[in-house]
């Protein structure tokens, strides 16, 4: 969504703040020296890279090699227990990889694997399809200062930092997708560098699939976000429509994206003629359109005139059995986006509850900006949808529309990669079983993407599936219990992919204890975690049932108790060293406190010594 507040191939005769990232080890400046061009990149980080490397003598290699146990050459073999798009499941299935393409499926029975095959899954294990994000924006962060024509906080960090920061995080946001079983995403438009960004992705191994759009045509002005590449691009004129539309069709855009919010004064049929032409335009280009229409009578219209998607669901009232009609009858996209109709009222009201996917999946730097206090004028607050939204999930499912799941990920509070995951629990919440969640994420977003070689596991199509721990049909959450990752037949362990840093578990831990979030503050912590006083080395803690029963009671009494770092050193590769400063203790402490220096140790990649001051 790009503002709080999908699409057939051959469908009639159209076709188809975070701190800065900084490398911290040898792995991390590899990947970034080979997988960000110059221009996503500052030259302080180039050099940063560099001499890393070069002080360890280490030359600057490809990271696409698989993984030590996948095949170095002809078949591959996955083994699970096989979900079908349909929703049905395969037992004791066998699917065989040769490159990048399925070769043939089958049970083991039918399709016995050969003695010293490379094999990955096996008893106990669910196999998926890769999942789809058919609905994101990399011009954003998820982030507290992604948004200043929301809430503008730019005197804290100016929005030209903020865009900055975000285009040097993409090979690590890239990274993260594929860390969390997305194999795939629809980014819906921003700047004209997304054209770049989806050649970056396309030559990135660990980066997921793009379709993408540019710059949205809009029916209202957003000058916050102009820094010379807007994002959202007001036009008021058919004619101006019909020449941006052109204008763009030269970088072969996947889409051209509407954004249609009812702006003060607005009826629906205020900015139709505009939109009217857009539409036209792009069409008789070959090009497929997505419009922004979260009102029923504007999602009416849009769909009278011919869009291919609607990006988002209707908020505003229960889509009616004519509005059904319209969308099986033209085979239109429906994108679901329910994380982000919360994703805004969470932050803005100062009542964000973190779900364990965006505590393990998001970049931890960037949830830590949403927990930071700050003050929002009343007049920007917008609470979230009635339960229209997701009521009309379920009829659309239900009325045979062609319904996607898209989170909407870089909007505020919805965060890259994790965003998917929020959406798939949102969905079964709004009444789908965790089978037709799936169908949503994976052959559907493929339908809506225009990829007919997605989505599903069957024979001649792109090898992309994940080799999950649990079944999600028993729980859709089990759907990140990811144990392998396949994408073009290259399997990879999620670690493979994106190791966790020292840096990221510490500043998981401080999100969870910002956010209060007791279960998840542990999780970062080793069963036999000591807590010392720094100097003396006398334990203040020891082991975690002792941090459950002294932090449990300290979260109960002091809920507005939260921590800041003013500074952080990284020394090597598993110590964190964090000044820290406390807020909301209350009597028994000055607010501010100035708790000094805390040293932090790790181990196994979770916490396992502290010293505190």
């Amino acid at each position: 969504m790009t503002t709080p507040s999908g699409c057939m191939a051959g469908r009639r005769r159209r076709q188809k703040p975070p701190a800065m990232l900084r490398p911290v080890d040898v792995q991390q400046a590899r990947f970034l020296m080979t997988a960000a061009p110059e221009a996503f990149m500052s030259r302080d980080l180039r050099v940063a890279c560099f001499a890393i490397l070069l002080a360890c003598g280490c030359r600057s290699a490809h990271p696409n090699a698989p993984s030590p146990d996948a095949s170095q050459g002809g078949t591959t073999f996955v083994r699970g227990m096989l979900v079908r798009a349909d929703g049905s499941v395969v037992d004791d299935a066998v699917v065989a990889i040769e490159g990048s393409r399925i070769a043939r499926v089958g049970t083991a029975r039918e399709m016995p694997v050969p003695p010293g095959a490379a094999v990955i899954g096996g008893s106990g294990k669910w196999i998926i399809p890769g999942l789809i994000d058919a609905h994101v924006h990399f011009f954003q962060s998820g982030g507290l200062y992604t948004r200043p024509d929301v809430i503008d906080l730019t005197s804290r960090v100016p929005y030209a930092e903020e865009t900055r920061r975000v285009r040097e995080a993409l090979p690590e946001t890239f990274r993260r997708y594929l860390r969390s079983g997305v194999t795939s995403v629809i980014d819906f438009g921003g700047p004209e560098w997304n054209f770049e960004m989806r050649d970056l992705a396309t030559r990135t191994p660990f980066a997921p699939r793009v379709a993408t759009a540019g710059p949205l045509l809009s029916s209202l002005a957003r000058p916050q976000l102009d820094l010379g590449d807007p994002p959202i691009r007001q036009v008021t004129e058919p004619a101006a429509a019909r020449a941006m539309v052109r204008a763009q069709a030269p970088r072969k855009p996947d889409f051209i994206k509407l954004w249609w919010p009812l702006g003060p004064g607005h009826s629906p049929q205020t900015w139709q003629p505009v939109a009217a032409a857009a539409v036209d335009e792009a069409h008789a280009l070959g090009l497929r359109v997505a419009i922004h229409a979260t009102e029923l009578e504007v999602a009416r219209l849009a769909l009278r005139m011919g869009a291919d998607v609607l990006v988002h669901s209707v908020v505003d009232a229960e889509v009616d059995d004519e509005f059904i009609r319209l969308l099986r009858e033209g085979n239109v996209g429906y994108v679901t986006t329910l994380a982000v109709f919360g994703g805004y009222p969470r932050v803005l009201s100062h009542k964000v509850q973190l779900i364990a996917a965006e505590m393990e999946l998001a970049d931890p730097k960037v949830v830590a900006t949403v927990l930071e206090p700050f003050t929002v004028p009343e007049s920007r607050y917008r609470g979230p949808p009635g339960p229209a939204a997701r009521r009309n999930v379920r009829r659309v499912w239900d009325g045979g529309g062609l319904l996607a799941a898209g989170s909407d990920a870089g909007n505020i509070g919805t965060f890259h990669a994790a965003g998917l995951h929020r959406e798939l629990e949102e969905l079964v919440a709004a009444g789908l079983t965790p089978a037709e969640a799936l169908t949503a994420a994976t052959a559907n977003a493929a339908r809506v993407m225009g990829r007919a070689d997605l989505g599903e596991i069957e024979p001649g199509k792109l090898a992309d599936m994940l080799v999950l721990g649990a079944s999600p049909l028993d729980d859709i959450r089990n759907a990140r219990r990811i144990e392998w990752v396949v994408k073009d037949g290259v399997p990879r362990r999620p670690d493979e992919i994106l190791p966790r840093t020292a840096e990221d578990i510490v500043q998981a831990q401080v999100n969870a204890y910002n956010a209060q979030d007791l279960e998840a503050f542990l999780s970062t912590y080793s069963d036999d975690a000591v807590i010392v006083r720094a100097g003396t080395g006398e334990t203040l803690m020891a082991g975690k049932q002792s941090m459950r029963e002294r932090y449990g009671s300290m979260f109960a009494r002091f809920p507005a108790n939260r921590v800041r770092i003013a500074e952080r050193k990284i020394e090597g590769t598993d110590t964190v060293v964090d000044h820290e400063i406390v807020t909301g203790r209350g009597p028994e402490r000055p607010d501010p406190w100035d708790v000094g220096w805390v040293r932090y140790e790790l181990g196994d990649g979770l916490i396992r010594k502290v010293a505190r001051p």
